[in-house]
């Protein structure tokens, strides 16, 4: 072979190599793009089913975080389940009472000195909720006392039906629902004490924890209730705890919702088989920084009791006033002839800063004010109330022979409402006592008191 030839040759197997080189390469190429799609796929994937599982488990950790609704409308917390068939809400107050006594010589002389004083007048915790929505129940501990704090003792323990519209059967440890003052939460209640024409009604069968069965129910305009009562919470194993009382209540507002609403009502009670076959009427001066009672009839032996009377109130706008008067009569046993009393109130009271009195239907009873500006750093003033009392209460029945004083109270009060948990009540009390006792002491005093109070 030529040289010439052997350079042809190289040069055509070179061209050759050349020309397929490209080929060889795109077919490599090709397969490591393929290759790489499929592991880009596979992880794609990967990725799809992680999410899959992430999302179910999300979605079930959302499900059950909604099992619950946590709330704290007011300070007051609450849970919900999702269902709204079950609640739970834990509340309390605090009434913290400072007062100052001037006496008169005759008051000094006969009671001794009253005790200018700070105290708890209340001190309540517990929890309300519903069970299955048609129950309901409440728990409450009280740790206050007049004069003086105390150890602790249930002031609420009871279980009510709601499934009816309107009406609410109760059981247990309960405050019966009986006359305007009292029906009234003691939160909202005008003056740092209700009225002894209530409280003296209240004494008969009715009061906190009393162990009863009752039921009260309302329409847009009627109110009703009526209950069986027996001792007072701790008295099962003393001869209070067999003691059987009926009383009721019966109110009927025109417009209570909003505009000038006038309230007319009626309460009673009647107790038989007295502990001890015995009855007391007793109250302190309408302020409880000390616990000495000046009206008292002491223990009077009798076979049943009573006690009636209506109630009346009128508010429009910022402007509310409302009176009760009631009748006490005891059936004396032997042949005491039977006693009576009587002893009645009247009230007015205007919120300065303009808000409306707002009047609860489903108790009959008024509920608290409401500031419109809150005070708080920056702005609001809170509401601002004034009010005026008159009390009389005569447990004198000569004829019977009791004679446990007649007692006249005249009550100014000026309340701050620094929002819807906090409210301070300033009272200025003049309180005159006649003919507690032979011979005919007359005695008396002044008094102021505060109270810093504290809802949730």
């Amino acid at each position: 072979m030529t040289l010439r030839n052997i350079l042809l040759a190289g040069t055509a197997i070179g061209a050759a190599a050349f020309l397929a080189a490209p080929a060889f390469a795109a077919s490599n190429t090709q397969a490591e793009l393929d290759a790489l799609k499929a592991q880009i796929d596979a992880l794609q994937r990967k990725i799809d089913d992680v999410e899959i599982q992430h999302g179910t488990a999300i979605k079930s950790l959302e499900e059950r975080k909604s099992d619950v609704k946590v709330g704290l409308k007011n300070g007051r917390p609450s849970f919900e389940s999702a269902d709204g068939n079950f609640t739970f809400e834990i509340s309390g107050r605090a009434h913290l009472d400072m007062g100052y006594y001037d006496q008169d010589n005759a008051s000094e002389a006969r009671l001794g000195g009253l005790g200018n004083n700070i105290n708890f007048r209340r001190a309540i915790i517990g929890a309300s909720g519903t069970v299955w929505k048609d129950f309901e129940y409440d728990l409450y501990f009280n740790f206050g006392d007049s004069g003086d704090e105390k150890a602790g003792e249930i002031y609420e323990a009871a279980l009510h039906y709601v499934g009816i519209d309107g009406l609410k059967l109760s059981i247990g440890a309960i405050q019966p629902k009986l006359t305007l003052d009292d029906s009234t939460s003691s939160n909202d209640i005008t003056f740092i004490e209700r009225a002894t024409a209530a409280n003296l009604m209240t004494g008969i069968g009715a009061g906190d924890g009393r162990m009863a069965v009752g039921a009260a129910g309302n329409t847009d305009n009627f109110f009703g209730a009526a209950y069986y009562t027996m001792g007072s919470v701790g008295a099962g194993n003393t001869t209070d705890g067999d003691t059987s009382n009926v009383l009721g209540r019966v109110a009927f507002a025109t417009s209570p919702k909003e505009g000038a609403n006038f309230h007319f009502g009626l309460s009673g009670t009647y107790a038989a088989n007295l502990p001890g076959d015995a009855i007391r009427l007793r109250d302190r001066p309408e302020l409880r920084v000390d616990a000495t009672r000046m009206i008292d009839t002491g223990g009077m032996a009798a076979d049943t009791a009573m006690a009636y009377g209506p109630e009346v109130a009128f508010n429009y706008g910022p402007f509310r006033a409302q009176g009760e008067y009631y009748r006490y009569e005891v059936d004396q046993l032997g042949a005491a002839p039977d006693a009576e009393f009587d002893a009645w109130y009247l009230q007015a009271s205007w919120i300065l800063s303009g808000e409306n009195y707002k009047y609860s239907m489903s108790k009959a009873a008024y509920s608290g004010v409401s500031p419109n500006n809150p005070f708080m750093a920056g702005g609001g003033m809170g509401a601002w109330e004034i009010a005026a009392r008159y009390s009389q209460a005569d447990l004198n029945d000569l004829g019977a022979g009791v004679q446990g004083g007649q007692q006249d109270i005249i009550t100014v009060g000026l309340n701050w409402y620094a929002n819807k948990n906090v409210r301070f009540m300033l009272n200025y009390l003049n309180v005159e006592v006649e003919d507690r006792t032979a011979p005919f002491a007359d005695f008396g005093h002044d008094a102021i008191a505060l109270r810093t109070q504290f809802t949730f």
